[in-house]
């Protein structure tokens, strides 16, 4: 989404509203799905860490600060945006928000190296694959339904469709049947129709994992 929104913005002609709405909308989906991954995914992820290491804990939630101050700040950019009159007026609002979004971008790559990296490996040196499973399954409890399928909806289109069965299938034996149902539910909305004919009937159900279980 990063590099998508980033070269929308670098090709946008702002003298043109149509193109500029279509980068401000790319924009704010961009810093949307940073600013939720920030109140929901990190709340949990840096709860089950900190006893193993609170001093990098720490370190990186005064990092996501100023991430969020950033994204927030690009957010409020378009939100005075009233539609400069002047050509020169429109040029100089993209320099300005151009500018503002690439110095985010370097920004959430370093967030996203630390967490790829240090998170990481504090996670897997401390908890099993089916903890871990437990924990996603966890943020999605504290998510509100259309929340969820939102953000979801976005990372599934960048899975490839073995991923998209063994992840669903993994989350499976610790959701409801109804987060179940709506991650499949959104699986199917959001997939080119092609691939979607060619995953369907491939995940488990929430009665097949119950009696699995059971034995």
């Amino acid at each position: 989404m990063l590099f998508d929104a980033g070269a929308k913005i670098q090709q946008t002609d702002f003298t043109k509203s149509k193109q500029a709405d279509a980068a401000m909308d790319a924009i704010k989906q961009t810093t949307r799905s940073f600013l939720y991954h920030l109140g929901k995914e990190d709340r949990v992820l840096y709860h089950s860490v900190i006893l193993y290491a609170p001093y990098i804990v720490a370190m990186i939630e005064q990092t996501n600060k100023k991430d969020e101050k950033l994204a927030m700040a690009i957010d409020k950019i378009i939100e005075q945006y009233q539609g400069p009159t002047t050509k020169n007026e429109m040029v100089s609002f993209g320099l300005e928000l151009q500018a503002a979004f690439f110095e985010f971008t370097a920004v959430v790559l370093q967030h996203m190296n630390k967490e790829e990296t240090v998170i990481n490996e504090l996670l897997w040196s401390n908890y099993t694959d089916s903890q871990l499973v437990a924990l996603e399954v966890e943020m999605m409890k504290q998510s509100t339904p259309e929340d969820c399928t939102w953000y979801t909806g976005k990372i599934l289109k960048e899975l490839s469709n073995p991923e998209i069965i063994v992840w669903i299938n993994g989350i499976a034996e610790h959701a409801s049947s109804n987060i179940i149902e709506r991650l499949i539910s959104t699986t199917q909305r959001v997939l080119p129709i092609d691939r979607w004919q060619m995953i369907r009937g491939k995940f488990v159900s929430h009665n097949q994992q119950a009696n699995k279980a059971a034995a």
